[in-house]
């Protein structure tokens, strides 16, 4: 049996980055690797180039290398993709084993109150009133 580590709500937060940390990372790899020009920008370039050919060099190693990182961020959202769904369905196992709903539970539920409606754990009291 797998133990949780995060509850429910967080690998669900967990899992949605994931999706679009991979999906932004993916097309930022794709438009590095393509050279487009509005990235340009991102670079340092400096004017001690002595050539052309050497400035297209330059610049084309910095596309592809940022391309690479961005692949690899990628890669690495995908890791916390499967942590975070494995997390989601370990959750969603143990408290469909239990009496507990699966959707958003109350914070309440499970608390016990005596035959007056009051609960001694939370000093609060409940009224039975359907309106």
């Amino acid at each position: 049996m797998r133990w949780p580590i995060c509850g429910p709500k967080l690998s669900l937060c967990f899992s949605i980055i994931s999706v679009w940390g991979i999906i932004q990372l993916m097309f930022m790899g794709i438009f590095f690797f393509v050279q487009a020009a509005p990235l340009l920008d991102d670079f340092d370039i400096n004017g001690e180039y002595t050539s052309k050919e050497s400035f297209e060099n330059d610049l084309k190693n910095a596309y592809s290398q940022r391309a690479y990182n961005c692949w690899i961020a990628a890669f690495l959202y995908v890791g916390l993709l499967i942590f975070a769904g494995s997390q989601f369905m370990t959750n969603h196992k143990q408290l469909s084993g239990s009496n507990i709903p699966t959707s958003m539970a109350s914070p309440f539920l499970g608390i016990t109150t005596e035959e007056n409606g009051f609960s001694r754990q939370y000093g609060m009291q409940f009224n039975e009133q359907n309106d």
